[in-house]
């Protein structure tokens, strides 16, 4: 048979864990298919890159059956660093070694979320020292006994490198978590199978991933609370706290019996099933209640008895396992300035109005940032685009995906919106959520590995955001000409998004001059691709090297930018012209002091 008609390709590309440690070998899967009616031998060659230098190389061949499909795993590493991520850029080869040409264009089975096979690929991955160096969030909220024996949801979500998993509504009861029985009822009526969930715990641990227990601080069934009026929250006029007529709102202070009961309850949880932490949930209110522990009316303020409550749930937890994780959520942004420093692992900040714009976003971040002493900062920022389609369509949602996504990630926090099985996430009850199309799904996975790959360096220790300080009006240490710009996120301009540390700055460009409005959760129209970027930087010598990097182009891999020096009357300036920006990419500016 004619060598031009072995039609090969790459179908998929993915690290088989989530996040590796330090020391360990990480496994890369490359997925190949066959249209042609003959056996076929591919040569598949992966260069790992961390930033743009090459750190291994390896290469397989691998026999792809006629009108069919073959897996490789390729092992690299160990990698002993504290933090780093790594980007692996795969092509196929023909059999003298060169770069094959004829095999693009080729359409894999369906259900796979690569819209076209290829001959090249691209992926990334990380390994740290210490888990919480880099956490990503994802959710399952599917545990009936049909999802038995499915692996898909947990392998998709490793594929995004979600290293923390929210187990939504897994529970009997919010004040009685962990049931006995094999199938129960939930109290919003669902139904749940108890070996589902463990199965799925045991997924998520395959693939590198904790899994984390929902469990609300305050909620109870409303027959526990009423038999129990005593360790109510009353409103100011002797009402019971009501949360849709479903629960009611419990007293957390520590000399209340319903802390020491939900902590009893996060400990069967993790005792029993083996989950790896809790993810300690809030309504948002109230914020100051009565209670009536010696039968007087006592006020009651929130904000500072969640601390205590996070110490007494670590506390009981950490003697069952090593690595317990506890996410606390601030809803709305409250009151990050009580918490911050308690023993949480992540400052997770779930988004409300009147945090509505794209620069309070910017603010939710720094201010959490700066609290917490530099932990991760991680934010539930819901989409209701994917779910209410309005004239823009599902183009619309997508494209906004693509801005937030780029102003969380160049903000150095993460976001959780994808859980299982491309699900993405509109509204605060998870189980409603919406699916993402399969022609995006790529996409998303394309942005997912961006964040990945540059991950050390968006949160390498002690970047500063200067974009208000050192660019626009008198501030010259960095300028931008030939488009319009804006250091605060204004609709209609480019976001010009400036953070450095010594030896290091990054410069994100975050394509909004297409944009009509700057609210976060609304569609957003496909941006025009701006043209005739030239930047100038002021350096004190010349850069060792400046690199661009963008999801949207290139696999994501970074290409050097080629500069010039000029010199001024405020001292030298480097000088580059880039090339046409899409939605995002990012500069790095590196002198000899930066270690990558």
């Amino acid at each position: 048979m004619d060598e031009s008609k072995k039609m090969v390709a790459i179908t998929d590309l993915y690290p088989v864990r989530a996040q590796y440690r330090s020391g360990e070998t990480a496994t890369l899967a490359v997925e190949l298919a066959n249209v042609s009616g003959e056996a076929a031998t591919a040569r598949v060659r992966c260069v790992i890159r961390k930033l743009d230098a090459i750190v291994e190389v390896l290469e397989r061949e691998v026999v792809v059956p006629a009108n069919g499909t073959a897996a490789l795993r390729l092992e690299a590493g160990p990698f002993a660093v504290d933090y780093a991520g790594f980007g692996v850029d795969a092509e196929l080869l023909a059999g003298d070694g060169k770069r094959s040409g004829a095999l693009a264009g080729m359409v894999p089975g369906r259900g796979s979320d690569v819209a076209v096979g290829a001959s090249r690929a691209s992926t990334a991955f990380d390994v740290v020292s210490d888990w919480s160096r880099a956490l990503r969030y994802g959710f399952l909220s599917d545990f009936d006994g049909a999802e038995a024996g499915d692996m898909e949801d947990v392998k998709w979500m490793a594929k995004l490198h979600l290293n923390l998993v929210q187990f939504y509504d897994w529970m009997y009861r919010h004040d009685d978590l962990v049931s006995d029985e094999e199938t129960y009822t939930d109290l919003m009526g669902r139904s749940v199978s108890r070996s589902v969930v463990e199965e799925k715990i045991s997924l998520c641990h395959e693939h590198g991933m904790k899994a984390m227990a929902y469990g609300a601080v305050y909620a109870a069934s409303k027959p526990v609370a009423e038999r129990h009026p005593d360790w109510r929250l009353y409103t100011g006029s002797g009402e019971p706290y009501d949360f849709i007529g479903i629960f009611n709102i419990m007293n957390i202070s520590r000399d209340c019996p319903w802390h020491d009961h939900i902590v009893g309850e996060y400990r069967k949880a993790v005792e029993k099933l083996d989950f790896d932490g809790i993810h300690m949930d809030t309504y948002g209110f109230p914020k100051t209640g009565w209670s009536r522990l010696d039968g007087e009316p006592r006020r009651e303020r929130l904000t500072e008895q969640f601390p205590a409550l996070i110490e007494s749930t670590r506390e009981a937890l950490a003697p069952i396992k090593d690595e317990i994780c506890l996410v606390f959520n601030n809803v709305g942004n409250w009151p990050v300035d009580t918490v911050a420093r308690s023993s949480q692992d992540a400052i997770y900040v779930e988004v409300w109005k009147p945090y509505e714009r794209y620069h309070h976003l910017r603010e939710i971040i720094a201010w959490a940032q700066s609290l917490s002493g530099g932990k991760n900062v991680i934010l539930a920022a819901y989409l209701k685009p994917f779910r209410e389609v309005g004239p823009l369509g599902e183009d619309g949602a997508e494209n906004g995906f693509r801005l937030l996504n780029a102003v969380v990630t160049a903000h150095g926090a993460s976001h959780l919106l994808h859980g299982e099985n491309g699900g993405v996430l509109t509204q605060g009850y998870y189980v409603d959520h919406s699916k993402l199309r399969p022609g995006f799904l790529r996409t998303v996975r394309d942005y997912a590995d961006f964040g990945v790959r540059y991950g050390h360096v968006l949160n390498a220790p002690g970047l500063r955001d200067v974009s208000m300080t050192h660019a626009d009006g008198d501030n010259l240490e960095y300028a931008f000409e030939g488009f319009a710009y804006s250091t605060y996120g204004e609709a209609g301009k480019t976001w010009t998004i400036v953070r450095e540390r010594e030896g290091m700055s990054q410069i994100h460009f975050v394509n909004l001059a297409s944009a009509t409005d700057d609210r976060w959760n609304e569609a957003k129209e496909r941006p025009a691709p701006v043209t005739g970027r030239i930047v100038r930087i002021e350096v004190d010598d010349a850069p060792s090297s400046i690199l661009l990097a963008s999801p949207d182009a290139n696999g994501g891999q970074a290409v050097a930018v080629d500069y010039r020096v000029e010199t001024t009357d405020r001292g030298m300036v480097a000088v580059l012209e880039l090339p046409p920006l899409l939605f995002w990419d990012m500069l790095i500016v590196r002198s000899g002091t930066f270690a990558d």
